[in-house]
């Protein structure tokens, strides 16, 4: 790729957010019933987001790439619309390739940290996903599904064979031969509680969220569901930032905690407006990370 392909992703993935959130009509401001609830989650949601750039900035370390916590959650950031562009890697290959041009460090490697990464959040957000349907006795519906996807990752973040099972087929779609690092069992260990955090952070603002909207009690449970269906809105390949499928298991979700379908469906939908807003957030504070005519090899012994 070429010097300042990176910038040009940023234009393309806002585009592409602007296209997908027009096409789905998503932007509904719900009523708010409590307001102090309401920061909670905001709060929460944004510290989310802050641990999601923290934990892919441990990957890299992991992988010997040093580079400064502040320069890996810009990295997250100004790269986060790029999940809006179909295809999913977009955001994946993005964060690596603002790596690569602050640190000129190899871009094929840091993609496949950004990839390893993307496995690890998935894994954890369908473990507290299936948590919460095992206290709502729901993983009769989506059980069988769930379990195959869990067994899939977690045989290839852990074993040998099944990672280069992995390699084969990317070797298959791409037409040529890649070496995929892999983390060892220790270092995956070490990384995993990131990544935990940063899905309790944004399940429980989720519930926050949730709470701040709705006339009825809600339990802790109901939380969980956005892990679910945030991790299978990350496997959805066909739509844009998964618009479509994570609304659709959210209502499921809630509505086996109690919520009758049209409350349902209407969290699940102000739930977009929700993460949009945190996406906004670590966007911005991407930018205001981001060295403006340094070079961040400079800056290195940041860490």
């Amino acid at each position: 790729m070429k010097k300042g392909f990176f910038k040009i992703y940023i234009y393309i993935s806002i585009i592409f957010l602007v296209v997908a959130l027009y096409l789905a009509d998503y932007l509904v401001v719900p009523k708010i019933l409590n307001y102090n609830h309401l920061v909670i989650s905001i709060g929460l949601l944004f510290l989310g987001f802050i641990f999601d750039g923290v934990a892919w900035t441990r990957i890299l370390h992991k992988q010997q790439f040093k580079v400064s916590y502040a320069q890996g959650i810009a990295s997250a950031g100004l790269s986060i619309f790029g999940k809006y562009i179909p295809g999913k890697l977009w955001v994946i290959l993005g964060r690596a390739e603002y790596i690569s041009e602050k640190y000129k460090y190899p871009r094929k490697e840091l993609g496949f940290a950004s990839l390893d990464a993307q496995f690890i959040s998935i894994w954890i957000g369908l473990i507290l996903g299936a948590l919460g349907l095992l206290f709502l006795d729901g993983l009769q519906v989506y059980g069988y599904a769930i379990l195959l996807m869990f067994i899939g990752l977690t045989l290839v973040i852990f074993t040998n064979i099944f990672h280069g099972l992995f390699k084969k087929v990317i070797k298959l779609v791409l037409k040529k031969e890649l070496d995929i690092p892999r983390l060892s069992f220790i270092k995956l260990v070490r990384v995993i509680p990131y990544f935990l955090v940063n899905w309790l952070f944004w399940c429980i603002s989720f519930y926050f969220l949730i709470s701040s909207v709705a006339a009825q009690e809600v339990s802790i449970v109901a939380g969980f569901g956005f892990a679910l269906a945030g991790s299978l809105g990350i496997l959805a390949v066909i739509a844009p930032g998964g618009i479509g499928v994570r609304e659709g298991i959210l209502t499921f979700y809630l509505s086996l905690v109690g919520f009758d379908v049209e409350l349902a469906a209407t969290v699940s939908v102000v739930s977009r407006l929700w993460f949009l807003l945190g996406e906004v957030f670590i966007f911005a504070l991407g930018i205001t990370l981001r060295p403006n005519g340094r070079n961040a090899e400079t800056r290195q012994s940041d860490l």
